[in-house]
C-alpha cells in the first residue's frame, strides 16, 4: 500500500523532478523564477504543504513581543504531524505572516523575499491552507481597538466600535480579493488534480452574551455600596458581545460563499473549514477585579472588592498580555451611601489568538474537513489519498 501511494504522489511531479533526483537537488519545480529558500522538501517522495495567511497560522506575538506559542505548536505544524502519522510524507513551508491582509498576501514580500502568493504557486503544493480576512482594515479593530475599550469597561464606545465594523466593514473587498486569490490557486489544478486547498474561517474569541449576563448580578453585589452603578454599566456589555459574534459570523459567511463557488467549479478541491462551533465553549478568559473604598461619615471607610472571570473556564485563546487598568471612576460613582474615595480595576486574560489546544483543534478540523457529499465531493484527507473517513467532532 505504501509503495502504491508513493507512486501516485510521484506522478504529480514533472519530468524535471526525475533529473533533479539524479543530481540530488531540491525536487519542487518553480513555475517561474527561483524557489523561496529554504526549500521545504528534500526528497523526491515528499509532498509540499504550504500554509499562508495571517497571525493565526503565524502564531501571533503578545504585546511584549514574546511568542504566544512555539513554532512547533502552530496548527500548520500540527497538521503536518497528522499527515505524516498517516504515512504520507508531507513537508511544510509555513509562509504566513502576522497581521496579513489580502493585499499583503499578494503584494508584500515575506522574509524570504517572495510574496505569500508566489510561494503558494511556485512550490506547487499538494495542500494549501489559507487564513485571510480577519486582519483586513477596520475588521481587525474588533480584536484590537474594540477589545481595548472592553478591557477598560468603556462598553458604550466598544458597542459603537463593533457596530461600525459590522455595518461598514470592507466585506465586498474581502469577497473580491479572496475570489482573485483562490482563482490563482485554482489555475494549478490542471497540472495537479490531487491538490487540495483548505480555506479557514474564524472562531469568535469573546464569551457568549448570555453567559456574561448570568455573572453580572453576583459580580456587582460584592461591591455593596456601588451595586446600581456597576450593574447599569455592566449590562451594556452583552449587546457588545452580540455584535462581536455577528462580526465573526459575517466574516465566516463572506469567506464561505467564495469557497463554495470554487469548490463547485473544481469538483471539490476547495474546502471551507469553520472553527466557530468547536471554539464556542473555549473562548478567552476575562478575569475582572475591581477594588473600592467608600467613606461613611463620620469616620468609617469600607473596602468592597469583586473578582469574576466572565470568560470561558476552558479557554483555547491565549492572553495577549495586555491588561485593562483604567480606574472605573467613569462609571462607579456615586456610592449609594457615603462617598467613593478609591477605586481600581484590572482586566486580564483577554486575547485573540489560539493557544496550543486551539492550534491542535484547528489542525484536526482541517484534517477532517468534509467535502460537499451532495455533490459527491470527497473529504479532504481522501482527496489527498488517505483512506479514512472524516471525523464528525475531531476536537
Amino acid at each position: 500500500m505504501r509503495a502504491s501511494r508513493l507512486a501516485v504522489a510521484t506522478t504529480t511531479f514533472s519530468v524535471a523532478v526525475v533529473t533533479a533526483m539524479s543530481l540530488h537537488v531540491p525536487v519542487v519545480v518553480a513555475a517561474s523564477g527561483d524557489l523561496p529558500m529554504p526549500d521545504p522538501c528534500g526528497k523526491p517522495i515528499e509532498l509540499p504543504y504550504v500554509a499562508v495567511g495571517d497571525g493565526v497560522p503565524f502564531g501571533a506575538k503578545k504585546v511584549d513581543d514574546t511568542n504566544a506559542i512555539s513554532e512547533a505548536e502552530r496548527f500548520p505544524e500540527e497538521l503536518t504531524k497528522l499527515l505524516q502519522a498517516a504515512n504520507f510524507p508531507f513537508c511544510l513551508h509555513n509562509a504566513s505572516q502576522g497581521e496579513t491582509t489580502t493585499d499583503d498576501y499578494q503584494d508584500e514580500d515575506t522574509d524570504t523575499g517572495f510574496t505569500q502568493q508566489s510561494i503558494a504557486h511556485d512550490l506547487r503544493p499538494r495542500l494549501v491552507t489559507v487564513t485571510l480576512g480577519r486582519e483586513q482594515d477596520l475588521i481587525r479593530e474588533h480584536i484590537d481597538k474594540c477589545m481595548t475599550l472592553i478591557k477598560n469597561h468603556q462598553f458604550i464606545e466598544a458597542n459603537a466600535c463593533a457596530l461600525a465594523i459590522y455595518t461598514g466593514g470592507p466585506w465586498k473587498k474581502l469577497n473580491d480579493d479572496l475570489s482573485e486569490i483562490l482563482g490563482q490557486l485554482a489555475q494549478d489544478l490542471a497540472d495537479h488534480p490531487y491538490k487540495a486547498v483548505a480555506v479557514m474561517g474564524y472562531y469568535n474569541p469573546y464569551p457568549r452574551a448570555e453567559d456574561v449576563i448570568t455573572e453580572i448580578a453576583s459580580f456587582c453585589s460584592d461591591l455593596q455600596d456601588t451595586i446600581p452603578t456597576c450593574t447599569i454599566r455592566w449590562m451594556l456589555l452583552p449587546p457588545v458581545l452580540v455584535t462581536m459574534d455577528q462580526i465573526t459570523k459575517k466574516l465566516n459567511s463572506t469567506i464561505e460563499e467564495v469557497v463554495k463557488k470554487f469548490s463547485l467549479a473544481t469538483q471539490g478541491s476547495f474546502y471551507f473549514v469553520n472553527p466557530y462551533d468547536a471554539f464556542e465553549d473555549h473562548c478567552m478568559e476575562m478575569q475582572v477585579q475591581i477594588q473600592t473604598q467608600v467613606y461613611h461619615p463620620t469616620n468609617t471607610v469600607h473596602p468592597h472588592n469583586s473578582d469574576e472571570d466572565f470568560g470561558c473556564s476552558d479557554p483555547w485563546i491565549e492572553s495577549d498580555g495586555d491588561a485593562g487598568q483604567l480606574p472605573p471612576w467613569h462609571y462607579l460613582p456615586p456610592a449609594v451611601t457615603g462617598v467613593l474615595v478609591f477605586t481600581t480595576q484590572t482586566t486580564t486574560g483577554m486575547g485573540a489568538y489560539p493557544d496550543t489546544d486551539g492550534h491542535e483543534c484547528l489542525a484536526k478540523l482541517v484534517y477532517n474537513a468534509k467535502g460537499d457529499a451532495n455533490n459527491g465531493f470527497k473529504p479532504l484527507k481522501q482527496k489527498l489519498g488517505i483512506p479514512e473517513e472524516a471525523e464528525d467532532d475531531p476536537c
